[in-house]
């Protein structure tokens, strides 16, 4: 290998790294700026249904970029722009949740701090992920599960509770009878 590729080769492990360390901080920032929000994605990341919901939607929003960057409008590739920007904003942000979840998972009686938790849940994740074959399928499972899970928060009326409930803040015109 000659020194200009070894050299590039660090660069990008380099690289590599500095993202997945943004990636963690981030996650951490999330969790304490909106802890509801954080809480509720948690809570429909346990759910099944997230992984369905998360791949329909990330397919059809990829499908929907391509779609409108690959029009002869400059107003309608700008709209496709702004749907591939949402779409990877929602996929770093399932990222994100899997990482408190994992934290969670590797915390179990300890008593953790929320960044301590979230701390290593990314750093398991991020190993885990960079396993050669395995890793790729698990990111890829991560990545719609978390989408699904986001989406499903954005969309939930609810505010989660710190115990990891789902707390109902409808008033009672709300409420089904």
């Amino acid at each position: 290998m000659t020194p200009e590729k070894a050299l590039g080769f660090i660069a990008f492990l380099l690289a590599l790294l500095a993202v997945k360390s943004g990636c963690i901080a981030m996650s951490v920032l999330l969790e304490k700026l909106v802890p509801a929000f954080t809480a509720r994605a948690v809570n429909a990341y346990k759910s099944r249904g997230s992984f369905i919901l998360g791949a329909v939607n990330g397919i059809v929003l990829a499908f929907l970029f391509v779609l409108l960057a690959n029009s002869q409008l400059e107003a309608l590739k700008l709209v496709g722009m702004v749907i591939l920007l949402v779409l990877i904003a929602g996929i770093m942000t399932g990222y994100m949740i899997a990482y408190h979840d994992m934290g969670r998972r590797l915390r179990g009686d300890r008593d953790w701090s929320s960044t301590r938790t979230i701390f290593f849940g990314g750093v398991a994740a991020e190993l885990a992920f960079m396993t050669p074959v395995l890793g790729q399928v698990l990111s890829v499972g991560v990545l719609f599960r978390g989408l699904g899970a986001v989406i499903s928060a954005i969309l939930s009326r609810g505010v989660a509770s710190p115990a990891g409930g789902v707390l109902d803040n409808r008033d009672e015109r709300d409420k089904p009878a």
